[in-house]
């Protein structure tokens, strides 16, 4: 059995304090002065999620998403047509900010390969960046499939140990 641990009041109090002046700088950016009202309907809409806020990774991404999300929509709502441009540069910073990621986890992979030895490293590679079924695999490398299958699977495992370590 599950058991929820509920945020109380007071927490929820102390955070809206202090998300507040983040998320008022977030819309103050894209709505202007209206920045007080779609922060203060976002820490309305955490409010609603308060019992579920422990799923989350960060609380504070979460509210800053949803109050830029919550300052474009006021911006459409109250100006229809006026978006054009902020919806290219929310997509920029967005398309910005996946760019970052998408580099940040291709080095990680690298790096876990890396510490992989060569034969392992080049099998993965081979099956899972490049796309080779094993029979293709067993071919370059003048093996069986079968000798193909059992060293993909010790280095899965072995990138299963690296990850289990740095999880903990």
């Amino acid at each position: 059995m599950c058991l929820i641990n509920r945020m109380t009041t007071t927490e929820f109090e102390i955070l809206a304090r202090n998300l507040q002046p983040r998320l008022v700088r977030t819309a103050r950016a894209i709505v202007g002065d209206e920045a007080e009202d779609v922060a203060q309907e976002t820490m309305l809409k955490l409010w609603s999620l308060r019992d579920s806020l422990d799923e989350y990774r960060s609380v504070e991404a979460l509210a800053v998403l949803m109050s830029r999300r919550m300052a474009i929509n006021a911006v459409r709502d109250r100006h229809p047509g006026r978006l054009t441009g902020l919806e290219e540069a929310q997509a920029t910073v967005e398309s910005a900010e996946e760019a970052v990621i998408s580099r940040q986890r291709s080095e990680y992979v690298d790096s876990v390969l890396a510490s992989l030895p060569d034969t392992q490293q080049t099998l993965l590679r081979l099956r899972h960046i490049e796309g080779y079924d094993n029979a293709s695999i067993a071919q370059l490398l003048g093996t069986s499939e079968g000798a193909v299958r059992t060293a993909l699977s010790r280095a899965r495992r072995a990138v299963a140990k690296v990850f289990d370590i740095t999880q903990l």
